[in-house]
């Protein structure tokens, strides 16, 4: 169990982390919480260690949208290149 600190912090930490983060994106929001939670439950409590931790799980998050291919607009749109 945590103190009532640690308890206030976590929420803090992963809003400031996940802040352009749609609310929508519970995968990766899920993701950087359940490793911010490791991270605290052994012993790394400071505000610095819980962010960079975070920081490092948004970087690795599964996303609910899947990767689309890097196009131009004129690819998309069927209009041809001169």
């Amino acid at each position: 169990m945590f103190d009532a600190e640690t308890t206030a912090l976590l929420p803090a930490v992963l809003e400031e982390v996940c802040q352009n983060v749609c609310r929508r994106e519970t995968t990766a929001r899920t993701h950087v919480a359940s490793k911010i939670l490791e991270a605290a439950t052994r012993g790394e409590t400071a505000m610095s260690n819980l962010k960079q931790v975070g920081r490092r799980a948004l970087g690795e998050a599964p996303t609910m949208w899947p990767s689309q291919p890097n196009r131009r607009p004129s690819q998309e749109s069927g209009a041809k290149s001169s």
